[in-house]
């Protein structure tokens, strides 16, 4: 299992996170991707970035993992869910981010917004600097206790 810490920018929080969003006009959408959900995307573009460590810490991404998800606009952690189904396509991006490297998307099960959490408190328990704040995607290492993270917020 992996602790994947999530920081989301207001605009597109909004538009896929916020609320489930209809995804029925996806033409070639996964089999497993449902017609609403709530999501989230990865930037992996190669065109508009290096995206390096991205496309390493999808690789390791698995459906189930836990997400504690940080809201840039008010500096804390503010919901949780769990990885569902993922996929590689420009729909999401194109459709409701207006363009961008999000190219990599994945469904945000068991989404629970009923938490606010100083990035402090986190980081506490998972013994990073008091001023650490999560900046791109960002997989929690092996060594840290992510379980007690799990634990303490019920994700």
């Amino acid at each position: 299992m992996n602790l994947w810490l999530v920081p989301v920018d207001e605009r597109s929080f909004q538009r896929t996170l916020a609320e489930p969003i209809d995804l029925s006009e996806w033409d070639d959408r996964p089999d497993d991707f449902p017609e609403e959900a709530r999501v989230w995307g990865v930037r992996t573009d190669r065109e508009q970035g290096s995206w390096e460590r991205n496309r390493r810490n999808l690789e390791r991404m698995e459906r189930g993992d836990p997400l504690l998800i940080y809201r840039n606009e008010t500096s804390r952690y503010t919901a949780t869910g769990r990885v569902g189904p993922m996929a590689h396509t420009e729909y999401i991006r194109d459709e409701f981010w207006g363009g961008g490297p999000a190219l990599d998307v994945y469904v945000v099960d068991e989404y629970d917004d009923s938490i606010d959490i100083e990035p402090e408190t986190v980081n506490e328990l998972l013994g990073y600097e008091e001023s650490f704040w999560p900046q791109g995607f960002w997989r929690v290492a092996d060594d840290r206790p992510t379980d007690q993270v799990v634990r303490r917020f019920d994700i």
